[in-house]
């Protein structure tokens, strides 16, 4: 059989090598080298955003603002709905616990038990919220007999702002004897005088108190939600019938049941409820505002004698 004897010419041996892969070089022809990078494609221009893509877009931007809106606005609600809730629960607490400090370092005896409710009537109804403490700044002037007006602390609701509930001390100069606990006309006169007096110094101790009008009243009054409640044990109609022999010593309704033969302990319990409304308009017409009842109570005990 017919061999070819290799090439010995380099460009023989070159030819040869390229028809080994693929790439016949004839005579006269052009040979391509293959290049290691493929070719570029051509690049397209970005387009822009149609109406409607825009249209739905600028909705979605609407819904969430929308939404973060509703959102701020209930976080904001809820700040101010827990914000008045405790800045009303300090009020009360203070004075809850200032009324019940007085309460049980009152001065009381036989004839004043050291606290005494002054209750008014208007359109019908009856308002106890005045409470009158026997608290004097030093020695009373008469540990045993009746109290002076200007040892006395008057606790009610402004009479002209009946959303304040203050503090009311009478004039010092004021070194009358009050009249007795039964005389409640008298009461009513003389404590009306002292809220007027210039000479009192009243001392604001909150300012939410829930006040509105009062219904079937002509003249359509509005009075704060201020209660004061005051009990006694014995109770001050069992002990004039003590006094009137109607009852004995031993049916006296003591703390406990006991007494002794000539001495017995008395209970004075005040119970105080207020309502104070969240916020800074605490009137009738926020209807929005719903009052928080607060209530309070302290005690009283001294010695009665036979």
């Amino acid at each position: 059989m017919y061999r070819p004897m290799p090439p010995n010419n380099p460009l023989e041996k070159w030819q040869a090598n390229l028809g080994a892969t693929g790439w016949r070089a004839a005579s006269g022809t052009r040979i391509r080298c293959r290049s290691t990078h493929a070719p570029s494609r051509a690049t397209h221009a970005r387009r822009g955003l149609t109406l409607v893509e825009l249209l739905i877009a600028m909705s979605l931007m609407v819904v969430v603002a929308a939404a973060m809106g509703t959102l701020a606005n209930g976080v904001q609600q809820s700040y101010d709905y827990c914000q008045g809730r405790s800045e009303a629960t300090q009020h009360a607490r203070v004075v809850l616990d200032r009324i019940a400090s007085n309460v049980r370092d009152a001065t009381a005896n036989d004839q004043f038990p050291g606290v005494l409710v002054v209750a008014e009537d208007d359109g019908g109804w009856r308002f106890p919220d005045t409470l009158v403490i026997w608290h004097p700044s030093g020695t009373p002037a008469d540990p045993d007999g009746l109290p002076r007006y200007n040892e006395l602390l008057i606790y009610s609701p402004h009479p002209t702002v009946p959303n304040r509930l203050v503090e009311i001390v009478p004039p010092s100069s004021d070194t009358r004897v009050v009249p007795a606990t039964s005389d409640t006309t008298q009461w009513h006169t003389q404590i009306a005088s002292i809220k007027s007096s210039s000479g009192s110094k009243i001392t604001t101790l909150t300012n939410l108190v829930r006040s509105c009008p009062v219904t079937d009243n002509s003249s359509n009054d509005i009075r704060g939600a201020v209660r004061f409640e005051v009990r006694l044990r014995p109770s001050a109609d069992e002990w004039e019938d003590y006094q009137n022999n109607s009852l004995s010593w031993d049916e006296l309704a003591w703390v406990q049941g006991i007494c002794g033969s000539n001495t017995g302990l008395r209970q004075v319990w005040l119970r105080t409820e207020l309502q104070l409304l969240p916020g800074d308009n605490a009137v009738a017409s926020d209807l929005d505002n719903q009052a928080i009842a607060f209530f309070g109570s302290a005690a009283l005990y001294y010695e009665m004698h036979r």
